[in-house]
């Protein structure tokens, strides 16, 4: 998901009351009376905290996914093998690396190291 001016305004001022023209700041009308309006910076800031913060978020995604799909060999009525345990930990463990975004905005799954699962 690429952040913008409306993602910001929402995470910055959430139940806020105002309008956008277009995509940038300059269309921005504040109706709040209740919040002051957030100036550009803050806003810019928002956002880029946002996107540095979205390669982490789509690692997680993909790493709950693909610990989801082993959910059924950890089942109480079954013992784990030595390999599945090792594996669901590395993926748990995941979050240590530093994922990139690729050029559309996605995760890079290239950029981390993942495990291998066990056959």
């Amino acid at each position: 998901m690429k952040y913008d001016i409306t993602t910001a305004l929402t995470s910055l001022k959430p139940g806020a009351e105002w309008t956008l023209i277009g995509d940038d700041y300059s269309g921005l009308e504040w109706l709040d009376s209740k919040q002051t309006k957030p100036t550009e910076t803050e806003i810019n800031s928002k956002i880029a905290e946002l996107d540095k913060a979205e390669a982490m978020r789509l690692l997680r995604v993909e790493r709950d996914t693909r610990i989801a799909k082993t959910d059924w060999r950890a089942g109480s009525d079954l013992t784990l093998a030595s390999a599945w345990s090792t594996y669901r930990q590395a993926l748990r463990d995941i979050t240590t690396q530093t994922p990139k975004l690729d050029s559309n905005y996605n995760l890079d799954l290239t950029s981390v190291n993942w495990p291998t699962e066990p056959s």
